[in-house]
């Protein structure tokens, strides 16, 4: 399979990437800690840019565009650390949407309303059903649901009585949301409880079916932070000088910044190769699976590890408030944690492999 992005995805990369350097400077993400309407004028940019139409590849000006370069967009916005909900809407709601037919809820999205995915519950480290949905009303509760205080739609998984469907709600009456203290207020967190009518349903194949896109999307944002947070401690170490040499001579230093960069680039094959897989109406649903949630698995670990090398790197600096170092930590933590940690992926991973169900 090849993986490499084509020149019109070199483009979209190039294009997207200079665009966040002009509306989403370096401090965008800081302001956000302490400001929670930060995102709304970059959100709007991006709107007016078109971005949120890969949500519907399917709506005009998105014909062309799928899981590759949804991947290719996300990676860019999570290396800028950009504070917007672009993850939740496009990369998690939508992309749990992918092939359910609820195109409604997919052109609300594709139009710039806000949604996230609520798919975990209390006390579980991987992903499913939260809800029930039962005589029309669906009922449950989900932790850690990203960006929901921001939401309009809220996209979830519920087990009806003849199998797995995936259902809409609206943010309003029956929906009630605790907010949670969260490592990157960038991206706020909350706990829901929903007891509502939904506004669309539709069924699913399985879990593994409506998770993959969001794994996917996950697992890009996560590529785009570890790759800043490598670069940052590259051109650092390429300057900072201790004893008439520049750090990144060091063997201590070298060696983790190595490590960090085949990290990096292993996370990165897989994702691309997993947003290909996804993009493949011939591929076998199993097999896509595993390959997002192994991309997920790696692209969590690869952040988490580039951005504690980076506060490491820039020695005391890194670890002050004023330094961007943390903000890479914070991100890189929370997403890690998201849709699940990769430790518990790469177990069930492993688990079906011994089983036969992978």
């Amino acid at each position: 399979m090849d993986v490499g992005l084509n020149a019109e995805q070199l483009s979209l990369r190039a294009t997207v990437r200079d665009i966040l350097r002009t509306e989403c400077p370096a401090d965008a993400a800081r302001q956000a800690l302490t400001d929670p309407e930060r995102w709304r004028t970059l959100w709007k940019t991006v709107v007016g840019l078109g971005w949120t139409e890969l949500a519907a590849p399917s709506a005009e000006g998105a014909g062309d565009y799928g899981p590759v370069e949804l991947a290719v967009v996300l990676e860019e916005c999570g290396a800028a650390l950009a504070p917007i909900p672009l993850l939740s809407s496009v990369g998690l709601a939508a992309g749990a949407l992918r092939g359910t037919g609820l195109d409604a809820a997919l052109t609300d999205i594709a139009g710039g309303a806000v949604a996230t995915l609520a798919v975990h519950s209390p006390g579980h480290r991987l992903p499913g059903p939260t809800m029930t949905l039962h005589d029309g009303r669906l009922r449950g509760r989900a932790v850690a649901v990203p960006n929901v205080s921001r939401a309009e739609l809220i996209v979830t998984l519920a087990r009806a009585g003849d199998g797995l469907v995936a259902a809409v709600a609206r943010c309003g009456d029956g929906v009630n949301m605790a907010s949670v203290e969260c490592t990157d207020p960038a991206q706020p967190l909350a706990d829901v409880d929903i007891d509502t009518e939904p506004v669309a349903v539709a069924p699913v194949h399985s879990v593994e079916s409506a998770l993959s896109a969001p794994l996917v999307a996950a697992a890009a944002d996560l590529v785009g932070v570890a790759g800043a947070a490598l670069h940052r401690s590259v051109e650092h170490a390429k300057t900072r000088r201790q004893f008439g040499t520049p750090i990144g001579a060091f063997q201590g230093i070298k060696h983790a910044l190595a490590d960090n960069y085949v990290g990096l680039e292993r996370a990165r094959s897989l994702t691309y190769a997993a947003a290909a897989q996804l993009g493949d109406p011939s591929a076998d649903p199993a097999e896509v699976w595993t390959a997002a949630a192994l991309a997920k698995a790696a692209a969590g670990d690869a952040a988490a590890n580039a951005a504690r090398t980076a506060v490491q790197v820039h020695g005391a600096l890194g670890q002050t408030w004023e330094h961007d170092a943390h903000l890479y930590v914070r991100h890189a933590w929370q997403g890690a944690a998201m849709l699940g940690d990769s430790r518990s992926l790469y177990h069930e991973v492993g688990r079906r492999f011994c089983g036969g169900a992978a």
